[in-house]
């Protein structure tokens, strides 16, 4: 017997070692070890994977603190990429909605501690979160997804300068010139609009200095 055909034998005979256990015998005597890899799932039938896969969703998602902590690390080593990617995002998007809440409510940033208690993760997991937040790859794609969306809002913005929104129009020149409050609109056939009136560069250049001045003292209070 070559020995590619001694280890499928020494497989099959293992999955008819276990296929003799019941549902949750064979669950309790795999979640008893301290660690599952994936040479512990490869001896289980389809039914039974089936099961230890139903059992670890649903315990993981009731699990809180540590003993969430405790459930992931035991089969961590047997997870494919895709589910530990799953895990991260979905920790990801519960902490910045944990932030965003607290923020909105008590009008400052909450505690690590504060942030656990919100989302059920433990305070090493979220204090793990944010140390290795900026240097994970799923962060770049992040960053990526907002620069995406930047020639969108961009347009956006020069849609409401084009409409008259002076604001807009400086955001948009600063950003598209790279000249932060150094941009000027030149163009003749611009104007600023308020109640009806049009206040156009000819009308300005017809103001006394007094009257200048008074503009000037009212624009420089909405910086």
């Amino acid at each position: 017997m070559n020995k590619e055909r001694y280890l499928e034998n020494s497989k099959e005979a293992k999955k008819r070692t276990l296929q003799k256990f019941t549902d949750s015998e064979f669950l309790d005597r795999l979640l008893k070890q301290s660690k599952i890899g994936c040479e512990d799932l490869n001896k289980l039938t389809s039914k039974q994977l089936i099961l230890f896969n139903d059992f670890f969703a649903k315990n993981y998602n009731e699990a809180k603190d540590e003993a969430k902590d405790q459930l992931l690390n035991k089969v961590i080593d047997s997870l494919p990429e895709k589910k530990r990617t799953q895990i991260w995002e979905i920790n990801h998007s519960n902490i910045m909605n944990a932030i965003t809440d607290y923020v909105q409510t008590c009008g400052g940033m909450p505690t690590k501690s504060r942030i656990a208690e919100y989302t059920g993760l433990s305070r090493q997991t979220v204090d793990k979160h944010f140390k290795e937040f900026q240097t994970s790859p799923l962060y770049k794609g992040i960053d990526e997804q907002f620069k995406f969306m930047i020639p969108k809002v961009m347009a956006e913005v020069l849609r409401h300068s084009i409409n008259g929104d002076m604001r807009a129009a400086r955001l948009f020149l600063d950003v598209a010139t790279g000249t932060k409050g150094k941009a000027r609109i030149n163009n003749q056939n611009n104007f600023i609009q308020i109640n009806g009136i049009e206040l156009t560069e000819e009308k300005i250049s017809k103001l006394r200095p007094e009257q200048l001045q008074t503009i000037e003292a009212v624009l420089q209070s909405l910086d």
